[in-house]
């Protein structure tokens, strides 16, 4: 399953019902505050993956959270660990965690607390698939060094909120 899989599958209905129940949420908001946080969420992966800095830690992360099974997203959704996903979501976010969160209440209307609650229900969803895909590419390149940014290169955030908006149509 690639990434545009993933993302189609996280903006059906009954994945985004599982988000508006972990949340307290309609599913309409469940929706709209997907449209945003999946984007951002990306980004920072892409800032992660280009980073000198946290390459390696990245890439290292991505291959752990691989073993994590996300054959069926609603399921994952309802099991997420949330702690788990603020911690990834801090990571990936960084000092601007509170205000890339700010920005996507917004965007959505929804408040910054719940914001950050879907950012870490879905975050360990997008590194176990974005994991499996590196597990592939990492076995294809053996040990190749640029591997995470070639994972991560091709998806563009722009792309991605494309993307959402043509599933949300």
């Amino acid at each position: 399953m690639d990434m545009q899989d993933v993302l189609k599958l996280m903006m059906e209905a009954e994945t985004l019902k599982m988000v508006s129940e972990r949340t307290g949420i309609s599913e309409n908001d469940a929706s709209s505050a997907m449209a945003v946080v999946l984007p951002m969420l990306l980004q920072g992966m892409q800032g992660q993956a280009k980073s000198e800095d946290t390459q390696k830690g990245f890439l290292d992360a991505l291959l752990t959270h691989s073993k994590d099974d996300t054959s069926d997203v609603k399921k994952a959704i309802k099991q997420s660990d949330a702690d788990d996903g603020a911690k990834i979501v801090k990571h990936l976010l960084g000092n601007d965690e509170e205000e890339i969160a700010a920005k996507a209440k917004k965007k959505s209307g929804l408040d910054t607390k719940t914001i950050l609650k879907i950012m870490a229900i879905v975050a360990p969803i997008l590194m176990a698939q974005m994991g499996k895909n590196a597990k592939k590419e990492k076995e294809a390149a053996k040990e190749d060094g640029g591997i995470v940014g070639d994972i991560l290169g091709n998806i563009d955030a722009g792309d991605v909120v494309k993307i959402i908006g043509l599933l949300m149509n």
